[in-house]
């Protein structure tokens, strides 16, 4: 008995290895050994970059519409009410259509999604470009709103089934990074365009001017992401999760072919995958076909201990985000405009500068009306200020998003939310008592782009938390929590602050800290 022992513990390592090969051929690497020996390297970064244009074509067909606006005011007769109008238009349709998207990404695939809807957003810009009447403006805001929801979190979960798990974090981070400096796209771009004075006459009633350029140039990220992803395949953890090990098996190898050559051989034969899956998927009855059933089957995971605590405290971290990234973020220029300009800043807290007395009438046309097209004589000219503004924020937000993403090779999503909520929530209450209206400028942007990064670690955590079968619906889910937020922020923020700046400054703040708390339910 001792001989065979110890001729059993004298096995040479290469032996076991060889035996633990043989036994991974027979029985099938599991998909993160799979996606380890795919290796990781071009492919991976080349999809980063691709996914990172992507969520800025979702930035520039939202946010754009702030430089569009005021430089047609003139062409398209637009007054404030009809400017809030074509603006809301958008928003609307990504709040309606998120879900739905998301729905479809996990059925129909990521790939597929992401092709579809960024050709046609892109296209339904291309024809805005031409359009004269506000009200097929407004259509067509609306139509761009229902596709551009879709890459913002579609790309986000493509890009995460690429990545082995000690890197998805940091991708996603740099991808959003690039998504980041949409707004400084839009702003560079539109300080530039808008700066030459042309026009050629088609009509009586048509002339294209610099603006209904700025259409083209701000959907060009979005409609090369959209041809470029015919090039790549889809995802093989989707496919594998879909019963199609051979195929998942084709785009793992397509990865190893780009990151190693051909100077290796991918050393994966077979998957491992779950063969009841599989057979409830070639199986599934026909009565069960049916949009709402399949809407339900998706979402009743979701309602299960504890993918629920994990949507709830994902979807209450994401709205508190896009409340302080988008309500504030909205405002921020115009906010600052009143304290810059303002001849009592010196030693004067932000709120008893901006706050509307009953007698300051003025004040209060100034932040809820801070473009006003005159009767008798339209000025479409955009001050310096606001192509200023938004080319610093996005500027940050980008950088913060990459300076970020590097310190993610050494913490995780997690501790990087604890610590962007906190800080978020720190500088919103540093407003109340500073009084250096450059140092109060800083923290305004610090709050905004810190809240703005939790967005990017809270996707990245759900990657990692739901299964792939409702990945993309518990995502969009999240992402409509925070759409709807960032619709009531923009309408009650510009009205309450200039009411109730304390007040509102404080509730920003007291949500983030919740979020931060609710951090510990996460996985």
């Amino acid at each position: 008995m001792e001989d065979e022992k110890c001729k059993s513990e004298s096995i040479p390592l290469t032996a076991v290895d060889a035996r633990d090969k043989q036994t991974k051929v027979l029985i099938g690497h599991s998909y993160d050994d799979a996606l380890k020996e795919a290796g990781f390297g071009r492919a991976q970064i080349w999809m980063t970059v691709l996914c990172g244009f992507s969520v800025m074509a979702s930035a520039n067909e939202s946010m754009g519409m702030g430089i569009i606006l005021p430089a047609s005011q003139c062409d398209l007769e637009l007054d404030m009410s009809r400017k809030g109008i074509i603006s809301g238009a958008v928003f609307m349709g990504i709040m309606v259509s998120t879900y739905y998207w998301g729905y479809q990404t996990d059925i129909r695939g990521r790939k597929a999604v992401l092709k579809v809807t960024l050709l046609a957003a892109a296209g339904c810009s291309f024809v805005a470009t031409f359009v004269n009447q506000f009200e097929l403006l407004v259509v067509l805001r609306f139509l761009i709103g229902l596709f551009i929801s879709a890459p913002s979190s579609a790309a986000i979960v493509y890009l995460g089934e690429f990545c082995p798990a000690n890197r998805r974090g940091q991708m996603i981070g740099y991808a959003c990074a690039i998504g980041g400096l949409g707004f400084g796209y839009v702003a560079v771009f539109g300080w530039w365009i808008l700066s030459y004075e042309w026009t050629i006459v088609v009509t009586e009633s048509f002339t294209i001017r610099p603006w209904r350029l700025l259409f083209l140039v701000n959907t060009l990220p979005g409609f090369i992401s959209g041809l470029v992803f015919c090039l790549y395949p889809e995802t093989p953890k989707f496919l594998l999760s879909q019963g199609k090990p051979e195929e998942a098996l084709n785009s793992l190898r397509w990865i190893h072919k780009q990151n190693k050559g051909f100077r290796e051989r991918f050393g994966v034969q077979k998957l491992q995958y779950d063969v009841k899956q599989q057979e409830a998927v070639e199986d599934e009855p026909e009565e069960t076909t049916g949009t709402l059933k399949k809407l339900w089957t998706l979402i009743l995971p979701l309602t299960r201990f504890p993918h629920s605590i994990y949507l709830i405290a994902c979807s209450i971290q994401t709205a508190t985000a896009y409340i302080t990234y988008g309500g504030l973020g909205v405002w921020f220029p115009q906010i600052m405009n009143i304290v810059f300009k303002s001849e009592v800043t010196t030693g004067t807290p932000i709120c008893s500068i901006i706050q509307v007395q009953p007698s300051a009438n003025a004040s209060s046309v100034n932040i809820t009306n801070p473009i006003e097209v005159a009767a008798t004589e339209c000025n479409d000219a955009l001050p310096q200020e606001v192509f200023v503004y938004t080319l610093v924020s996005g500027l940050m937000c980008g950088g913060y998003m990459l300076l970020s993403s590097i310190i993610l090779s050494k913490l995780t999503e997690k501790t990087m939310i604890y610590v962007n909520m906190i800080t978020a929530g720190c500088a919103g209450i540093g407003l109340q008592y500073i009084t250096h209206s450059y140092v109060v400028a800083a923290l305004f942007c610090v709050q905004i782009v810190a809240a703005s990064l939790c967005i990017v670690l809270v996707r990245s955590i759900q990657v990692a938390a739901f299964p792939t079968q409702v990945r993309a619906t518990a995502i969009s889910l999240t992402n409509l929590a925070g759409r709807i937020g960032l619709i009531i922020s923009n309408v009650v923020t510009g009205l309450l602050i200039v009411q109730q700046c304390t007040f509102t400054l404080y509730t920003i703040a007291t949500l983030l800290f919740v979020s931060a708390g609710l951090n510990a339910l996460l996985p």
